[in-house]
């Protein structure tokens, strides 16, 4: 039994000292570092890395040591760096370095900092000037401070590019300050303020005036509302004063209406009389034409009639032709004299209807007016063309010997139209064979001329009319045509 138990305790003791001794031959990784063992023939250059995890170093294999992977900052200032543009600056910044997270990046940076991790600042602070360095010879002053980060970014990419096989990398550079001593920024500075002041001062007075616009736009807005405002009320006052004064002139206008229906009837009234008095003197005029006539006629009658009792004494019959003529003339005159007297009358008559019409009617009417008169032209029309009848018809009872009458009166007139244009010129120069003689046969012609006119008009020249009139007396006087007056009669009993 105690044999036994030795036995028991002596493997115990065995056993916890084999897991003390594994336990303290395994190597775990903190998160923020990597665990290097040495001495694996399964990796690449002997080198095992261990992240965030653990593995077991042999002894007398491996050998085992941890490198860090946290995050370095490390300031850099770089002084007399010249810019493409010859001015001498100095940048300050700060650049945060680490080892990268690749295994391989770690293998190299175990093989080159493992055991001088301290020396990882300086050497990282050498390559970030030397960069800038580079990158500030490629730029001015002006795009070095106006682009920050890409300058920032360029010198980063190209210390990553001199980092590249150290097993480091940046992962941030920030730019702090940039200076210089010939005061180039500083100038720089001026001019952008006084540009920045000059925008501001601008854009100011831009608003100023944009102001200024809209309070006017918004003053006209408020004038051009009460524009329309006032219209509205102009044209409803208006209105209000067109119906006060067609209320007012309503009366009025009533009254004219009932005065000019009464002026209306009153010219129906004068018309109806108008013409009532031009048939009146219508019949009158008709009546006395008639009885003249019919007296002409009777006269005429016992003159031709006495004529042809007293046949055998030529001189005493042509004295009573004469006298019977004399007579007809008289009463063709006389009764002419009337028709004109009574026309005068007539027109008298009409015209005072007419102007008595147009009186009433004027001020209201003058359409009605313009009717009256019509009316009243039209009866003088008709009286003077009754009238007119009335003389033809006398002058065709009376016989060629009144129209032969008629007409010689009117030759002087006829005569003096003819030659007024002749009277009216000073001198006449006459260019013909003939001479003088050709004026002469020219007025001839012309009188000839009016004859063939007249005979046109009524158609009878005044030498037929002569001709007929002659003719018609000598064979009233027992004489044949185309003998002499003066040729002696054969006596009585032959």
């Amino acid at each position: 039994m105690t044999e036994t138990a030795i036995v028991v305790a002596a493997l115990i003791a065995v056993a916890v000292a084999l897991l003390a001794f594994a336990a303290s031959r395994y190597k775990v990784a903190k998160p923020n570092e990597a665990l290097i063992i040495a001495g694996s023939r399964k990796h690449a250059g002997g080198i095992r890395v261990v992240i965030g995890g653990g593995a077991i170093v042999y002894p007398l294999i491996n050998v085992a040591k941890r490198i860090s992977l946290e995050i370095q900052s490390i300031n850099v200032a770089l002084v007399g760096a010249v810019t493409t543009q010859g001015v001498p600056v100095a940048v300050e910044g700060i650049v945060n370095v680490k080892i990268a997270d690749d295994q391989d990046s770690i293998r190299q940076a175990a093989q080159r900092f493992l055991d001088s991790q301290a020396k990882v600042p300086e050497i990282v602070r050498n390559v970030m000037e030397g960069s800038l360095r580079t990158i500030i010879g490629q730029l001015t002053v002006s795009e070095l401070i106006r682009d920050r980060e890409v300058f920032a970014a360029r010198v980063q990419e190209v210390a990553n590019g001199d980092l590249q096989g150290t097993g480091l990398a940046s992962d941030v550079f920030t730019i702090q300050s940039i200076s210089d001593t010939e005061q180039y920024i500083e100038n720089l500075g001026r001019k952008a303020a006084a540009e920045v002041r000059r925008d501001a001062e601008i854009a100011e007075a831009d608003l100023h005036r944009e102001a200024r616009q809209r309070q006017e736009l918004a003053r006209q807005a408020v004038l051009e509302a009460e524009k329309v405002t006032r219209l509205k009320e102009q044209a409803v006052l208006q209105e209000v004063a067109a119906a006060e004064a067609r209320a007012q002139q309503a009366m009025p206008l009533a009254d004219a209406q009932a005065r000019r229906e009464v002026v209306l009837q009153e010219t129906e009234v004068a018309e109806l009389l108008a013409q009532r008095r031009d048939k009146e003197l219508d019949a009158e005029i008709r009546r006395t034409a008639d009885a003249q006539r019919y007296a002409a006629q009777q006269q005429a009658e016992a003159n031709r009639y006495k004529v042809k009792a007293d046949a055998e004494a030529s001189r005493d019959r042509r004295l009573l032709e004469a006298e019977a003529e004399r007579a007809n003339l008289e009463a063709l005159a006389s009764g002419r004299a009337f028709e004109e007297r009574e026309i005068g009358v007539a027109r008298a008559d009409a015209e005072r209807a007419n102007l008595e019409a147009v009186a009433s009617g004027r001020a209201f009417e003058e359409r009605e007016l313009g009717a009256a008169r019509a009316g009243a032209t039209l009866a003088i029309g008709e009286a003077e063309a009754e009238a007119m009848s009335k003389k033809a018809e006398a002058y065709k009872q009376y016989g060629e010997a009144a129209t032969l009458e008629l007409l010689v009166s009117r030759l002087p007139d006829v005569a003096r139209a003819i030659a007024e244009p002749l009277g009216n010129v000073n001198d006449i120069t006459i260019i013909d064979t003939e001479g003088a003689s050709k004026l002469t046969r020219v007025t001839a012609n012309t009188v000839k001329q009016v004859d063939a006119v007249l005979e046109s008009f009524t158609g009878a020249s005044l030498s037929d009319l002569v001709g007929r009139l002659l003719n018609s007396s000598n064979r009233d006087n027992g004489k044949p045509d185309g003998d002499s007056p003066n040729k002696p009669k054969p006596p009585a009993g032959e």
